[in-house]
């Protein structure tokens, strides 16, 4: 198996390196149900997450929280960052801890990742060009070497039940999900709870907004027809949930982030 596939089927996703050019400008990050490995090569980064502010060498972080919305990370130039995405049971067996306990906001890496300072300095040492590369096949390595660790039963139905989410966009009822895990309703948001920190009627939200602005980077035309494609009631549902989930609106944050989607046809109002 070629590195880039071993390393998609461990659970880890988009890794990119990068490096703003300009003037510094806030980024926020979007929502989705998997946790994310943020790495500075240079300066400390700035993080805004939940009405507080805090500069750290590179954090590791997990789940969005309810009443809290996306992190904000400032982009300066000569900083160059390598992003990794991850799949939370890729996540959890890394850390080591339950995500419950790292939100969105993220931990400083070096608490429960002791080898990611050693690490930044190999990136540092190398190309930008290589850098996507040895991470991928840096945290390959160390997930190869927990590959044995015990996952408790709760883990693996919170786990399971998170994959049906975020494959169905946050569409399938919780009665649904439960039935499919072989939980009760009321056993199925405790378990979820306690290994993820969300609940499943959460989780929904957040890959429900996740499914919507995929659809504006595939082209949708329109934000009313993203919002009936996402099982939004109507638009103004959708809008409630980007200000609630990342305290923006569709049409602030595609100004902000329009830059991304470059070729791609912006939808209309």
């Amino acid at each position: 198996m070629r590195p880039r596939e071993a390393a998609g089927a461990a659970g880890i996703g988009v890794v990119a390196a990068s490096e703003h050019i300009g003037r510094p400008r806030s980024h926020r990050a979007l929502p989705a149900l998997s946790a994310r490995l943020v790495v500075s090569l240079g300066p400390p980064m700035d993080i805004r997450y939940g009405g507080h502010a805090r500069s750290t060498q590179a954090v590791i972080a997990g789940m969005m929280r309810p009443g809290v919305a996306t992190p904000s990370l400032t982009l300066r130039p000569s900083q160059p960052i390598v992003y990794v995405e991850l799949s939370p049971v890729a996540a959890q067996r890394l850390v080591g801890v339950p995500l419950s306990e790292v939100d969105a906001g993220g931990v400083d890496a070096d608490a429960l990742l002791p080898w990611v300072s050693r690490l930044s300095e190999e990136l540092a040492d190398h190309p930008a060009s290589q850098r996507e590369a040895l991470m991928r096949l840096r945290l390959l390595e160390k997930l190869e070497r927990v590959e044995g660790t015990a996952q408790r039963c709760g883990s693996r139905d919170a786990f399971e039940a998170l994959k049906i989410i975020e494959v169905g966009g946050g569409q399938v009822s919780v009665e649904e999900l439960a039935r499919r895990v072989h939980l009760s309703p009321r056993r199925l948001r405790q378990v979820m709870r306690s290994e993820l920190g969300i609940g499943p009627k959460f989780a929904s939200r957040v890959a429900r907004l996740a499914a919507a602005v995929r659809r504006v980077g595939d082209g949708a035309d329109s934000w009313t027809r993203i919002a009936a494609e996402s099982a939004y009631h109507d638009q103004s549902h959708l809008v409630h949930d980007f200000r609630d989930l990342m305290c923006t609106t569709p049409t602030a944050w595609l100004a902000e982030e329009g830059r991304n989607l470059q070729g791609r046809r912006h939808p209309a109002p």
